[in-house]
């Protein structure tokens, strides 16, 4: 998967690079190239360590190597362009792919393999019995909640939804949870979050405008991203490492 996604990654930029309309010259290359040396490394660096230490999905270094791309644009007075972007704070040039589909085939059925693999491994960790991957999902809203646990459930990967700490705790110590997402309005939202980082469990968060402060404190309590509720929304399974 290293080097497909490693060799992905010029024509992919490239290819946005032309349709939006942005400038393909020396300076671009450059950024691209340097751009691809950090994927290359970072990739090859989180990808030596055991599955169940691993902090980051290749996907989420695919798009922090893009922010390097981004940021020379930015230098350089470049606008953001597309009659079909809706620029994000961390996106605001519409670089990062929603999936690696758009990477190429060879890319994507990696990556897919890498996420069976990894799963296959938090199962083994976690509980001798190998039961079902799960991701947990604590939701404030019921409707809300029915949507989110469909759209999080894939092949061989159920989403749970857990209403209270004690769930939480049951969830965890019968094992088989890969990711949890964590709505930041449950009134038990901290607590679960607490459980959730002491086991290791990769954590997404979301909520309404969550201010600079909170996310910061989150990530320090363990969070591994935090977004807001209308983007999580609208594409969760980007945010969970096994799926995004």
């Amino acid at each position: 998967m290293h080097a497909a996604f490693v060799a992905a990654f010029p024509d992919y930029v490239t290819g946005v690079f032309a349709g939006r309309g942005y400038p393909l010259d020396r300076l671009s290359a450059e950024a691209i190239e340097r751009a691809a040396a950090f994927l290359d490394a970072e990739l090859a660096a989180e990808l030596e360590v055991p599955f169940i230490d691993q902090k980051r999905s290749p996907l989420e270094i695919f798009r922090i190597a893009l922010e390097l791309v981004a940021a020379s644009l930015e230098d350089r007075g470049v606008s953001s362009a597309g009659g079909d972007l809706r620029p994000r704070g961390d996106d605001p040039f519409g670089l990062a792919p929603g999936s690696s589909s758009v990477l190429g085939p060879e890319a994507h059925e990696s990556h897919l393999a890498w996420g069976t693999a990894k799963a296959e491994a938090f199962v083994r960790t976690r509980s001798p019995s190998r039961s079902e991957p799960v991701i947990l999902l604590m939701c404030g809203d019921r409707t809300e909640q029915a949507g989110l646990v469909e759209d999080l459930g894939t092949p061989g990967i159920r989403c749970v939804a857990v209403r209270n700490p004690g769930a939480v705790a049951e969830a965890i110590n019968r094992g088989g949870a890969i990711a949890a997402a964590v709505d930041l309005s449950h009134r038990s939202a901290r607590d679960a979050i607490g459980r959730l980082a002491d086991a290791r469990i990769p954590i997404v968060a979301y909520g309404d405008a969550p201010e600079d402060l909170l996310v910061t404190g989150l990530r320090a309590a363990g969070v591994r991203s935090v977004v807001e509720r209308a983007e999580f929304l609208a594409d969760p399974g980007r945010f969970l490492p096994t799926v995004a």
